[in-house]
């Protein structure tokens, strides 16, 4: 077997909507979240009104690790392209003096993988990632200490919405149901100075026609920033994954180690790197950053390039 007590097997090591055949990995991947994606400025936000805001991703592989951080040799390295929609409607109803927002997220990614000296595992080549419908709170400009404070806290629902064939091993949909609550907030300590983090937390259900269940985690997103001049920002950013719970078959917390011998299924991981952003003449906010992972475990190590571009559709003039 490609595994010990210590060791999944290759194809559960996730890299981004990976729904995964049960015939190659008896251990479920946790579903795509936003790991790097939101970070400068996170929790500021335009008036009441409509905008659209587009991230690219790259993720490469670098290698994959198993429980104790170490690396599993000739595993599969799995890479994407993702190219997330999402759309966002501030609306001027008020509730504990905020204003309530809608969102909608649509993700298309395109998966390959490679695998040296093995077959490598099949790719569904539809692109189609799950939708995600939220709700929530925005906080405009507060005070706290004196200083600037935005905030926001959001609910969202992840749907089983994307493409998804039990015949591949590696699919852009996760094939399950899942909520999630996060809070963000930005505080200007300075006219140049800012720090900001978004700290989510996530429930999975179980994939459907299957009593599989990836455990609860924790993702955040981290950042410093510093203005030098007019809108230019340059942050140190990062972001951290921790799972918390074991997957489960049918309930049973125990089933892949009385089953497999895995002893540990919980993911975790760290990046951080620089990030760049400013806002254009219109409107338009631009965030381009590189993260580099460490810490890495039962799950790939690897680098993501992103891009976060958001759009200005219609505003109202006061929040």
């Amino acid at each position: 077997m490609l595994f010990n007590s210590n060791k999944r097997l290759i194809f559960i090591l996730f890299i981004f909507w990976g729904g995964i055949k049960s015939t190659f990995a008896q251990d479920p991947v946790l579903p795509a979240t936003n790991l790097g994606l939101t970070n400068t400025i996170d929790a500021v936000s335009p008036p009441p009104g409509f905008y659209y805001i587009n991230y690219t991703q790259i993720y490469t592989t670098k290698s994959n690790r198993n429980a104790s951080g170490l690396p599993i040799d000739g595993s599969a390295k799995i890479d994407y392209l993702l190219s997330l929609h999402q759309l966002v409607y501030l609306s001027k109803i008020r509730v504990l003096d905020g204003n309530v927002h809608f969102t909608t997220l649509l993700p298309v990614v395109k998966l390959s993988a490679v695998a040296k000296g093995s077959e490598s595992p099949s790719v569904n080549p539809h692109v189609l990632g799950d939708l995600t419908l939220g709700t929530g709170i925005q906080w405009f400009d507060k005070k706290l200490f004196n200083h600037t404070f935005w905030h926001r806290v959001e609910f969202d629902l992840n749907l089983p919405s994307g493409s998804y064939d039990p015949d591949f091993v590696i699919n852009p949909s996760a094939h399950l149901y899942a909520l999630s609550i996060y809070y963000s907030f930005t505080y200007l300590v300075s006219q140049r100075f800012s720090f900001g983090s978004r700290n989510q937390f996530n429930y999975n259900f179980s994939q459907l026609n299957s009593g599989t269940k990836p455990g609860t985690y924790y993702n955040g997103n981290y950042s410093i920033e510093y203005n030098p001049v007019g809108s230019l920002r340059f942050g140190i950013v990062g972001y951290y994954l921790k799972q918390f719970s074991e997957d489960s078959q049918y309930g049973n917390h125990n089933y892949f180690q009385d089953k497999y011998g895995i002893t540990n299924t919980r993911e975790r991981v760290l990046g951080f790197g620089p990030s760049l952003s400013a806002i254009t003449g219109g409107g338009i906010f631009i965030e381009a950053k590189m993260f580099f992972e460490t810490a890495a475990q039962n799950r790939p190590i690897g680098t993501r390039q992103t891009l976060r571009v958001a759009i200005p559709l219609k505003f109202s003039k006061k929040p």
